[in-house]
């Protein structure tokens, strides 16, 4: 009897240890993989935007607005001579602003929500970016 009591000990032991070091194995890999993963994600160089004092403003149209005709006029103001990307829904339009700042370009619109991006880039290639929403529908509401 007794060798039987000393046996189930010894087994109970070892399966005991087993499961222990597989336990740990675990949790160490989990641990170096947050490791390396926090490491790789410090390590990647993430996009800042420039920081300028290009100032964008549009005049027309309003953020938001609801309009039922295909293609709207654009007017704002930045700084003087800065090359402007106008990208919309439908169009991507380059131009410039003039000696005073003001830029304007036609748009053309889709039916629904269309997102109109306006890039500046100075003289000294700094960048800034502003954005509005227009909404085309096929009638308005009376």
């Amino acid at each position: 009897m007794r060798k039987e009591v000393i046996l189930a000990v010894i087994i109970g032991v070892l399966l005991g240890g087993v499961i222990l070091y597989g336990i740990n194995i675990a949790n160490n890999s989990t641990k170096n993989t947050t490791a390396e993963e926090t490491e790789e994600s410090n390590t990647k160089a993430t996009p800042s935007p420039s920081k300028t004092n290009n100032q964008i403003s549009i005049a027309i149209p309003l953020d938001n607005s609801v309009v039922t005709e295909a293609a709207i006029s654009l007017k704002g103001t930045t700084k003087a001579n800065s090359n402007i990307a106008i990208i919309s829904e439908s169009d991507d339009i380059l131009t410039t602003s003039d000696e005073s700042g003001a830029f304007e370009a036609t748009i053309n619109l889709i039916n629904g929500e269309n997102l109109i991006t306006i890039t500046v880039v100075d003289e000294k290639q700094a960048t800034s970016s502003s954005s509005i929403t227009v909404i085309r529908t096929a009638t308005l509401p009376e």
